[in-house]
């Protein structure tokens, strides 16, 4: 049995994880200080502009 995967992103200002794949348009990705991905996006629904740690998991993340 297989898991897909999603990228998922916080919304600063919706309070939400985003799938990054569906959910916003991306701008740029770059490495935070420990190496992780750090991408920058617009959410779709707020339209604002974000900057966060991608969380790879197969079901939405709780909390923020």
């Amino acid at each position: 049995m297989s898991t897909d995967m999603t990228n998922w992103v916080w919304c600063e200002d919706c309070l939400d994880w985003k799938d990054a794949g569906n959910e916003v348009s991306f701008v740029n990705i770059e490495e935070d200080s420990f190496g992780k991905d750090l991408m920058t996006f617009l959410c779709d629904k707020c339209e604002k502009e974000n900057k966060n740690n991608i969380i790879i998991s197969d079901t939405k993340p709780r909390g923020g």
